[in-house]
């Protein structure tokens, strides 16, 4: 198959650029008094960040962690984190994020499957098998301890993993991804050109670390040395607190999901709050559409803040494209991803074809920021990973069109993947799990929206012949035993069928399941 290219030719390597380690060695020679990192009241100082992740590296080589190793990381978002996950690194292995909001069961799938070397932080009834298991507190207090040389050699290498990051699995069984470091650092390198990042940014962690948004809130800062400003423990469950916290802290740069950009742009208008340090909002992880910054660009403008649409996904290594929002978008139907950060691109049609400008088709990503595939998964990596024309190619799943003027613009999906409040889902994946209740036949989920703005999951199920109805109360809780929250559907309805409605091909009429679905809850009303 050949088709064509969109980008310039792809000649770079994630080997071409620097590790994590590299840049934040790079931050620490130049801007050592800087603060690093803000948290809970306490600034540490790059020169204090540096010699604490020392600290970690060394306790994890006593403990028996070498260069290629697997850590768990279960910390909340803290000072603590970022230490850990650079400790991790300098000792030469990779971390992989867990979400303390997280279900046992899956924590433990991952640890199984990431086949860890040591954990870090809370197991919090996740069987860890015996290897060490250094408590938050313990990382803590390297802090106050003395001074320890950086580990032995030259750091992780470009081609390293720096991190594995869980998601989503259309089995129900999650997959992670293998992030090289210099795939993070293409990422960073490519955000010099459409950014003016500096050492005066404070850049909000807004996001859990096992959420890949997150690496670029955490890198952005570090590698050029601003500061990670660390949103407190459940603020950001409120817009006006989270509000308050930016316009404290002087919050520079804040990413956000376009969900939680709306609850904010209300608190914002509101409070008439002016935000002057604000310079960047960007936004990830969903759909962008002009009714969500209409509000906001008739308060501030588009230029102070800039608005800058982009989109990606973890096998390219979080972020790909970008799009400054400009005023003729406020007038479209759909606002444009924009173009690529770095590496080149194809929209390919259902039969193979490259797609024609204003056609859709399937983005695939190919360039330095695509990364190692599928920790374990051959098969499905190649699958998703393939190499046309001798280029290695991430097929993304998300169907795109691409403007006159090169811009792509995102259509949809082309499984049944979707992205709500900035996380990534598959729907098979919770469909499998209420299927796992011993009562269920069948079910189907899907996301509904309950009114304007408020996008939610819905699940419609079938039960068991013989087997009486769980009911809502019960699946919730099997659910919340299975998955993290972020993927427990809202509402739970029986249907009155033997078994769910199908295409004439075979699969579930998912049209007709909500139409029967809309009609059971018109009735119980």
């Amino acid at each position: 198959m050949t088709i064509a290219t969109i980008g310039p030719p792809h000649t770079e390597r994630a080997t071409d650029y620097r590790s994590l380690t590299d840049l934040l060695a790079g931050s620490v020679a130049r801007f050592p008094e800087h603060t690093a990192i803000s948290a809970d009241g306490i600034s540490y100082t790059y020169r204090l960040l540096d010699g604490w992740a020392n600290a970690i590296a060394a306790l994890l080589v006593r403990s028996g962690v070498v260069g290629g190793d697997r850590v768990a990381l279960r910390l909340p978002p803290g000072a603590t984190a970022v230490a850990a996950m650079i400790g991790v690194m300098k000792a030469g292995a990779a971390y992989v994020p867990l979400d303390v909001r997280n279900p046992p069961a899956r924590n433990e799938f991952i640890v199984s499957d990431s086949g860890v070397s040591a954990f870090l932080g809370d197991p919090d009834g996740c069987p860890t098998g015996g290897i060490p298991v250094l408590a938050e507190a313990a990382l803590a207090a390297l802090l106050d301890g003395p001074v320890v040389a950086p580990p032995a050699g030259p750091g992780p290498d470009p081609s390293a993993i720096a991190y594995i990051i869980y998601t989503s699995g259309t089995t129900g069984r999650p997959k992670g991804v293998l992030v090289p470091h210099g795939a993070a650092g293409v990422l960073l390198a490519g955000a010099d050109g459409p950014f003016a990042f500096n050492e005066r940014d404070s850049w909000l962690l807004f996001h859990s670390i096992s959420f890949d948004f997150s690496v670029w809130e955490i890198w952005g800062a570090l590698s050029t040395g601003a500061r990670v400003v660390v949103l407190p423990a459940g603020t950001a469950r409120s817009p006006e607190a989270t509000l308050r916290f930016i316009e404290q802290e002087g919050v520079t740069v804040l990413n956000q999901t376009p969900t939680a950009f709306s609850a904010l742009t209300t608190m914002v208008l509101r409070e008439d709050t002016s935000l002057p340090a604000l310079r960047y909002v960007i936004f990830g992880g969903e759909k962008l559409t002009p009714e969500t910054v209409r509000a906001w660009s008739k308060r501030f403008g588009l230029s102070h803040p800039a608005l800058v649409n982009m989109y990606g996904v973890t096998e390219a290594t979080v972020l790909s494209t970008y799009h400054p929002v400009v005023e003729e978008d406020l007038d479209r139907d759909d606002l444009p991803i924009g173009i690529l950060l770095s590496g080149t691109a194809r929209v390919v049609t259902v039969d193979g074809r490259e797609a024609a400008p204003g056609e859709e088709g399937e983005l695939w990503l190919a360039g330095p920021q695509v990364t190692d595939g599928y920790l374990g998964r051959p098969e499905l990596t190649a699958e998703r990973f393939p190499t046309v024309d001798g280029v290695r190619h991430y097929r993304s799943g998300d169907l795109v069109s691409r403007r006159h003027d090169g811009r792509f613009v995102y259509r949809g999906r082309a499984d049944l993947q979707v992205k709500l409040r900035g996380h990534r889902i598959e729907l098979s994946d919770i469909e499998l799990a209420v299927q796992a209740h011993p009562d269920i036949a069948d079910a189907v989920v899907w996301v509904h929206p309950f009114k304007p703005g408020d996008d939610r999951l819905a699940c419609a199920y079938v039960v068991t012949e013989d087997a009486e109805d769980p009911g809502a109360r019960t699946l919730r809780g099997h659910v919340r035993d299975l998955l993290p929250s972020y993927m427990h559907p809202s509402v739970y309805q029986a249907l009155p069928l033997a078994y769910l409605p199908r295409t004439v091909n075979g699969k579930v009429n998912r049209a007709e399941v909500a139409r029967i679905w809309e009609e059971q809850r018109s009735q119980s009303a």
